[in-house]
């Protein structure tokens, strides 16, 4: 091949490659709309609980609300309130309230618009039992969670959030527990 070819060829070569990569970096230089260092979200969410008890064992709602502060894209601290009731099988159907706290850090890996992350901590659950339901249920105990979920960026500020976590509580049953919940989370 002669030279002047050779490099005809070659700056043909580099232009074709630059072209091809163009929209590449246009869209890594575009700014992300998930949470940046300093952000802070809140998100509100609705799903189920199961205790992993036979006196307890149904499924049973669940209603969470979070305060999220980012220390940087990847990694966050979470606290978290939680309310739920559960029935009881036990005779005369009591049933037992639980309020929580819980104070997590997050983790998340960026895949696009989905944010798969983990999360664990600790926790404070205030267990309040009906009339009919045995004194030694009132409690408030301490606890640690952990599991994981999704954040799904749908818009600008926005993003869908799924999460499983698993609950280990001491203190009267029920003790261990999985709450599933749906919800929207929203940052500034």
């Amino acid at each position: 091949m002669s030279t002047t070819m050779y490099r005809i060829s070659n700056s043909l070569l580099r232009f074709m490659l630059l072209f091809a990569l163009f929209p590449a970096v246009t869209l890594a230089a575009a700014s992300s709309t998930a949470p940046m260092d300093g952000d802070m979200a809140v998100s509100f969410n609705a799903g189920v609980i199961n205790a992993f008890d036979d006196d307890f064992e149904d499924l049973e709602p669940v209603f969470t609300g979070t305060f999220e502060y980012y220390t940087n894209p990847r990694f966050s601290w979470r606290g978290l309130l939680g309310v739920t009731s559960f029935d009881s099988d036990l005779p005369g159907n009591p049933s037992l309230d639980v309020n929580f706290f819980t104070a997590n850090a997050l983790y998340n890996w960026e895949h696009g618009k989905f944010h798969p992350y983990v999360t664990g901590g600790v926790g404070v659950y205030q267990k309040d039992g009906s009339s009919n339901l045995l004194s030694r249920f009132d409690e408030n105990v301490f606890g640690v969670n952990g599991g994981g979920g999704i954040d799904w960026y749908l818009g600008s500020r926005w993003a869908l959030e799924f999460e499983g976590t698993f609950h280990a509580t001491t203190g009267e049953s029920p003790d261990t527990l999985f709450i599933g919940t749906v919800g929207a989370k929203f940052w500034f």
